[in-house]
C-alpha cells in the first residue's frame, strides 16, 4: 500500500523541479543576453508590467503561479512522508 505514494510522490517532486529549473535558467538567460541578444528580459519586464496594470487580478494570478509550485512541494513531503 505505502508503494502508491511513491507515484504521486514522484509526479510533484517532477513538477516543483520544473519550477525550480526555470529559476535557474530565468537568470542565466538574462546574463546570456549579454553575449548573445534574446528578448527574456524584455519579455518579463512586460510580464510583470501586465500584472501590475490588472491589479487585483494581477495579484491573484501570481499568488497561484507562485502558489502552486510551494503546494507541489508540500505534497511532495507530505507522500514522502507516507510512502515510508
Amino acid at each position: 500500500m505505502k508503494k502508491l505514494f511513491l507515484i504521486p510522490m514522484s509526479v510533484f517532486w517532477s513538477y516543483f523541479m520544473s519550477g525550480a529549473l526555470v529559476l535557474i535558467l530565468i537568470p542565466l538567460s538574462i546574463l546570456g543576453s549579454v553575449f548573445f541578444p534574446n528578448p527574456v528580459l524584455d519579455n518579463l519586464l512586460a510580464f510583470l508590467t501586465n500584472l501590475g496594470d490588472s491589479g487585483f487580478v494581477g495579484l491573484i494570478t501570481l499568488i497561484t503561479v507562485v502558489g502552486q509550485y510551494y503546494l507541489a512541494y508540500r505534497l511532495y513531503l507530505y507522500f514522502k512522508t507516507k510512502s515510508m
